[in-house]
């Protein structure tokens, strides 16, 4: 399970991309939060990688360039809320990155929302089948 005191290294937060893909499909709300997770878990990997050791990459900072309030980033990032699309292009954009990079854990993983299913064989027999029988069974 992931502990909130957890994912302040690189690391920490592919271990947990790595988990939360494992849960993926149990149902449908729970897709949608583990979409929101990782996709924080990418923006703060992102933010982490983007800090030097003479430059900090704060969630103020991001903040400030995005135009929201940390406290918003820091939600992304647990991902209590979700990102809009127009806010991780600003991120993306920010940190110079492209914005294929926050879904590369969904394509890395094969993490799918929808499945195809499939379709049930209403008609068991193929056609020749059906057609031989048919010449079977005149009433001559």
């Amino acid at each position: 399970m992931i502990n909130k005191w957890t994912n302040t290294t690189i690391e920490q937060i592919n271990n947990s991309i790595k988990e939360l893909s494992q849960r993926w499909n149990i149902s449908e709300r729970d897709n949608d939060i583990i979409f929101d997770k990782i996709i924080g878990l990418q923006i703060k990997k992102l933010r982490i990688m983007r800090s030097t050791k003479y430059r900090y990459m704060s969630q103020t900072k991001l903040a400030k360039a995005i135009k929201v309030t940390f406290q918003q980033v820091q939600k992304y990032e647990k991902g209590h809320n979700d990102c809009k699309f127009k806010r991780l292009l600003r991120i993306a954009e920010y940190l110079e990155v492209d914005i294929n990079y926050f879904i590369q854990p969904f394509v890395k993983h094969n993490l799918l929302f929808t499945q195809k299913k499939e379709k049930p064989d209403v008609y068991k027999f193929t056609r020749p089948q059906f057609m031989e029988r048919q010449e079977n069974t005149s009433h001559e």
